[in-house]
């Protein structure tokens, strides 16, 4: 499984054409899989999920965020995460939010909102090829469990039949 950092669902689908072609040459364009690392804070409400994500980096100095910038700047995935907050701001999809990016190193792409929401901006990683999905990082216990509560059940039910890793 050739696991993505978070994007926009559009790059991941060409990546994912483009790893393929690759595979065939090995013979492995239909059996390589693909998967998504992922934050996800989602609430009942949308207003709740929103303050959720504020709180996460609402406290960060500027020095803090300017050593993201430079402390991560050999990582390509890095790079490429900051270069989305650069041309997107906080928003890549009015649900899919760089704002991790600003205070914490790695894979800070978040899905945020109510559990509709989020299971429909995940659906779009789903139909451009992920099967699998990373959601852990900076989740703990609680958010875990809202997200195995609130929002798998939609996914399942909207994927019944398709691939399940």
């Amino acid at each position: 499984v050739h696991l993505f950092w978070g994007d926009l669902p559009e790059r991941i689908a060409a990546n994912i054409a483009e790893i393929r072609e690759m595979a065939k040459a090995h013979g492995r364009e239909n059996t390589i899989g693909f998967g998504m690392r992922l934050q996800v804070i989602c609430r009942e409400d949308e207003p709740d999920a929103w303050q959720a994500a504020d709180i996460l980096v609402r406290d960060a100095t500027e020095r803090q965020k300017q050593e993201i910038k430079t402390l991560y700047n050999t990582s390509e995935a890095n790079r490429r995460v900051q270069e989305l907050a650069r041309e997107h701001g906080d928003l890549l999809l009015p649900h899919l939010w760089t704002g991790i990016t600003k205070v914490r190193p790695g894979a800070g792409i978040a899905v945020v909102g109510n559990p509709v929401q989020c299971a429909d901006t995940l659906q779009q990683f789903i139909d451009a090829g992920c099967h699998s999905f990373c959601l852990s990082g900076y989740l703990h216990d609680e958010e875990a469990e809202r997200f195995g509560r609130l929002v798998r059940p939609i996914l399942a039910e909207n994927n019944r039949g398709r691939l399940a890793a």
